[in-house]
């Protein structure tokens, strides 16, 4: 039987990659997306579209109609928590509503590893954003629909972004391990939650084999996917001479202390039980995104 799922997000940097994989494995999948067209050249053609809008609750109860699987993938890069208006929580808690009258089945997000795991924290410094997320997913645990969550480690996909003219940023100091999963991962470990009962109304934190540093796990990345590339290493100060805008600086900084200060210890051994181990190490994923590119 083919599988299916909804995808809010599948046009992110992460959603797109999750969004691909499931097609390529023959899951049918519907996007949810603001502007169809625009979508329709970001993503794969056996995708189907349907409008909708997080902010927009009658939108949603169009769009939701006849889904069973709810996958959400949004991600919120701010760390004000009084904005009247944030898609990773009232935007949840609006999808929630409709997936409530509509019928869905069961829903599926993404959070960071120390959503579940704050302990990994070593300075007890909270990640600005889990008090946005925080309210959409007490939404979903409160809804009655049956619900799988995937608390991920640090994505290898966000590397690319940080290379810059053959040089790759280094910014702080890192001496704790990170346990790096990638897209495609956990692309698989969505499918595998699809229809499974065994994945409902649990917690899966999503882990790669290997424990390195941000540092290390940065280097051995490169050195598959652009081996010309060269590693300097910068403060921390660095990021207010980058020309960014005060946000987007804010929150960089924001997020690179709180990575700087995180210590992963494995915690993915039931989401390797019930929905499979990871394919991937770092550099094989690097490989593939190389090739891809």
């Amino acid at each position: 039987m083919t599988k299916k799922i909804t995808i809010i997000g599948a046009t992110g940097h992460l959603g797109h990659r999750v969004t691909k994989k499931l097609v390529e494995k023959g899951v049918e999948v519907t996007a949810l997306v603001r502007d169809p067209e625009a979508a329709k050249a970001a993503l794969p053609a056996g995708v189907r579209l349907v409008q909708g809008d997080v902010s927009d609750p009658a939108s949603l109860l169009s769009a939701l109609r006849g889904t069973e699987t709810l996958y959400i993938t949004l991600n919120t890069e701010t760390l004000d928590t009084a904005a009247p208006f944030h898609t990773e929580r009232e935007g949840v808690i609006n999808v929630v509503a409709a997936a409530k009258e509509t019928g869905v089945q069961h829903i599926m997000q993404i959070a960071g590893v120390d959503t579940a795991y704050p302990d990994f924290s070593t300075e007890g410094m909270a990640y600005g954003t889990n008090a946005i997320r925080q309210g959409g997913i007490d939404a979903i645990k409160a809804s009655g629909i049956p619900y799988t969550f995937f608390y991920c480690s640090f994505f290898l996909d966000s590397l690319p972004k940080f290379l810059m003219d053959n040089q790759f940023a280094v910014i702080g100091n890192y001496v704790h391990p990170i346990r790096f999963t990638n897209s495609s991962d956990l692309a698989e470990l969505v499918l595998n939650a699809i229809g499974n009962d065994a994945a409902k109304n649990k917690e899966f934190a999503v882990q790669g084999w290997q424990a390195k540093t941000y540092t290390e796990g940065a280097t051995e990345f490169l050195k598959t996917y652009a081996p010309k590339a060269e590693v300097i290493q910068l403060p921390m100060e660095a990021i207010g001479q980058m020309g960014l805008p005060e946000e987007q600086a804010v929150f960089m900084e924001h997020l690179l202390t709180f990575v700087q200060q995180l210590r992963e210890e494995l915690v993915a051994g039931e989401t390797w039980e019930v929905l499979g181990k990871p394919k991937h190490t770092i550099a094989s994923f690097a490989k593939e995104l190389r090739e891809e590119a």
